[in-house]
């Protein structure tokens, strides 16, 4: 597992499909979803991510060649880029033109490159990544006993 591990709540139904354009999100239901999954730690999915090292990015979008698809038609085909940066052991997210935008915490709307806090939530369109350190997450996991939280790959 890589410095960091993006963990969402799993698709209900199986995702959109193929979808060719990105439809309309809807961010008056973001603030209940985000404290909702906060609560339902064990029902969550770890999204396996591509290992990082030095200066890193990973593309965020509905397009398969991104390092994280979603399929979800609110999330752009390309929505977003993640950079970690190994040598300060930082995160930072920048929406690249997405038409739903790309949130943190459920309120603030990332204009511009902006660095993440160990559990902080990332709203791309509809869809919300709890972002955790690694550290972060296995104390957590074992917290919780076995730790029943699955994985999927982006």
């Amino acid at each position: 597992m890589g410095p960091f591990a993006l963990i969402q709540r799993p698709s209900e139904g199986g995702g959109a499909g193929h979808v060719d354009s990105t439809g309309k999100s809807h961010p008056e239901s973001m603030s209940q979803k985000v404290v909702s999954m906060l609560f339902e730690f064990e029902d969550l999915a770890v999204a396996i991510l591509p290992p990082l090292a030095g200066v890193d990015e990973l593309t965020v979008g509905r397009q398969a060649d991104c390092d994280l698809v979603i399929d979800d038609a609110s999330v752009s085909k390309r929505h977003a880029v993640l950079k970690w940066n190994a040598e300060q052991r930082r995160c930072s997210v920048l929406d690249v033109g997405s038409t739903n935008g790309t949130f943190l915490n459920a309120s603030t709307a990332v204009d511009r490159e902006t660095s993440l806090r160990d559990g902080d939530i990332l709203s791309f369109g509809d869809t919300q990544f709890w972002y955790l350190l690694t550290e972060t997450l296995y104390a957590k996991l074992s917290r919780h006993g076995s730790g029943r939280l699955g994985s999927r790959s982006g």
